[in-house]
């Protein structure tokens, strides 16, 4: 991979390409020390839970805990664990897959699918999350079963988002077939807008270095906010979304939902 990727380093001058870097962590002593000192209200993970006793002990802070599931299955493992609600992360959501029993991603749902069957298989809330941009969506999932909804990319463009202008201007010129999932780029799937860099990658055949070691290989080229070669993270419904500002957007999400919801009442 490294091999593979000096081209690229040479073509943008950045030099031999890194030693990859870096290992998976789990949740340290460190990282629970400072949630029982801080005491959020919400604690969320991704990949799945850490060890039992890790969420025995946060949970017996009072910090409610959700974790997000790609499946029936994952959902029944997280809801025995002990988690306080369940993310339901359809195929649609940008972003990393948050599979955690290692689901071939060809059987992950989309949420239309994965929610309803989710909702009828748990006792805890369920938030749904994927694909979800404007009042539509959103009310749609509530009648699916839905207790919450969860947006990622309808808020990277809002002016508070802390993103380079190429990944705002392929924001606002996408469409319905512009993402793709790969782990190409981190070493673990996820889901982005196609550019060089993953078409690249994707055509060399190569596998990825486990998550993070891939990134510290992949990220340094799009660092400068060059959009052939920047990480643009997205969801499918990325061209639903709006150039805004955060409390536009939450105003405007609650005042669409509301008024889908009681054109049904």
């Amino acid at each position: 991979m490294r091999h593979y990727l000096q081209t690229h380093y040479d073509a943008k001058g950045l030099g031999p390409v890194p030693q990859p870097q870096g290992v998976a962590s789990d949740v340290s002593p460190e990282h629970v020390a400072m949630l029982l000192e801080q005491k959020p209200e919400v604690v969320s993970f991704h990949f799945g839970l850490p060890d039992q006793e890790i969420v025995d002990t946060i949970k017996s802070a009072g910090i409610f805990i959700q974790s997000s599931a790609t499946t029936v299955a994952e959902a029944r493992i997280l809801e025995r664990r002990g988690v306080d609600a369940v993310i339901a992360q359809g195929i649609e959501a940008g972003g990393h897959r948050a599979t955690f029993t290692n689901v071939d991603i060809g059987m992950q749902a989309g949420l239309f699918s994965l929610l309803p069957q989710v909702v009828d298989a748990v006792r805890v809330p369920v938030i749904a999350a994927g694909g979800i941009a404007d009042g539509r969506t959103a009310a749609a999932d509530f009648m699916l079963g839905a207790s919450a909804v969860q947006l990622g990319t309808a808020f990277m463009r809002c002016a508070e988002a802390n993103m380079y202008d190429a990944h705002r201007d392929a924001l606002a010129q996408a469409d319905d077939s512009c993402t793709l999932v790969t782990d190409l780029i981190s070493g673990r799937p996820a889901r982005y807008i196609k550019n060089k860099l993953i078409d690249d990658l994707v055509a060399s055949g190569l596998e990825p270095l486990p998550i993070p070691a891939q990134l510290t290989l992949t990220f340094p080229l799009g660092a400068g906010g060059d959009r052939d070669y920047t990480v643009l993270l997205s969801g499918q419904s990325a061209a639903l979304a709006r150039g805004t500002d955060a409390t536009e957007l939450v105003a405007r999400l609650a005042e669409e939902t509301t008024q889908r919801l009681r054109a049904f009442a």
